[in-house]
């Protein structure tokens, strides 16, 4: 997965429109944790 589509995916999990490029400047591994801590919660609160 790109460093687009896992941003892209950060704005779907968090279902908003809001300009997330900024997060391209991190790493891919970093992408990734973000990505599945953002998941993590959104499972522990039932969403």
């Amino acid at each position: 997965m790109t460093d687009e589509e896992l941003v892209k995916k950060i704005r779907k999990l968090l279902i908003t429109n809001a300009d997330l490029d900024f997060l391209l400047v991190l790493k891919k591994k970093d992408l990734e944790k973000l990505v599945a801590g953002i998941r993590g919660r959104i499972d522990e609160v039932g969403g």
